[in-house]
């Protein structure tokens, strides 16, 4: 059956589905989160915290519940270490759980733009209902006193954009004391608990969904303005341009959905990639068809 689509239409559909196909694509992986909880005991090695992360960026690091057999004092020590290669000492999270890590963290680190603190002297026995506050004293003072509740559980505050490495060392005055603690930590910048790499995929799934609703809304005008002429192609290519318009929706409601409560949502993500998968498998097929020619695949 010959087409019968006019010839100029066909650079056209071949535009439009290239367009489609080959839109840029953010390099895609599990994105950073902002908020972690963990259980430390007596065996546990220094925690280790990666992420990528704005200036004036505040940690906050608590004790959720704890668990001593008898009185003990701790020593909570967090080290914070600004690095320029993203896969700078991979061997940390290893030497950690192997005890190999030097007390020294930013002598091991090479003492560049590392910084140090640490809270001494923190009480913990059966008597306690809620364990000591832990906020560093120096940022704490910066703020003013009707701010103060606001600055709880601060321990520390980037100083530029960047790789980061987090590290918190829990401390006892006697080895063989036996202690349990559930902790929190989270990393909250100016724009939210989202990483400073991921921030820019955000703002990019908003602006693609948008250019993929303008794409459907054209492709409607478009399809109304030459209805007699309509084939079936022409209802796959809005497929696509629906799935496309999905895809991006639903990763920026994963991104934002990370910003606003540091934590991801992993259903979400795998949704999205099976989207986008399928958006990109019946993309280049329609574009292997319309540069066939539509009259010799049919």
């Amino acid at each position: 059956m010959a087409d019968r689509r006019p010839p100029a239409a066909a650079p056209l559909l071949r535009a439009a589905l290239c367009l489609l196909c080959c839109a840029p694509a953010a390099v895609r992986a599990v994105p950073e989160l902002g908020l972690w909880t963990q259980a430390v005991d007596d065996k546990s090695g220094p925690l280790i915290f990666r992420k990528t992360m704005f200036n004036s960026t505040e940690i906050r690091f608590s004790v959720k519940s704890f668990s001593c057999l008898r009185p003990v004092k701790f020593t909570i020590e967090w080290t914070l270490k600004y690095h320029t290669c993203h896969n700078e000492y991979p061997e940390l999270e290893e030497m950690s759980q192997k005890h190999e890590l030097e007390e020294d963290f930013c002598a091991y680190l090479k003492n560049i733009n590392c910084w140090t603190t640490k809270n001494e002297n923190l009480d913990c026995n059966s008597d306690l209902q809620v364990f000591p506050s832990l906020n560093n004293k120096e940022l704490t003072g910066i703020r003013n006193a009707s701010n103060q509740e606001g600055s709880m559980d601060i321990v520390a505050r980037t100083q530029r954009d960047g790789f980061h490495i987090f590290i918190v060392s829990i401390k006892t005055e006697k080895a063989d004391a036996s202690w349990n603690l559930n902790v929190s930590l989270s990393m909250m910048g100016p724009h939210g608990y989202i990483s400073a790499s991921d921030w820019p995929l955000m703002i990019f799934y908003m602006v693609m969904c948008i250019v993929y609703i303008l794409y459907g809304i054209l492709w409607l005008t478009w399809s109304a303005c030459y209805w007699k002429d309509i084939l079936r192609i022409q209802f796959w290519i809005a497929a696509v341009i629906f799935l496309g318009m999905l895809e991006k929706a639903v990763f920026y409601s994963e991104y934002q959905n990370i910003n606003s409560t540091g934590l991801s949502t992993q259903g979400l993500l795998i949704f999205a990639e099976l989207i986008s998968a399928v958006k990109r498998t019946l993309a280049r097929l329609l574009v292997i068809i319309v540069s066939l020619g539509y009259g010799i695949v049919k």
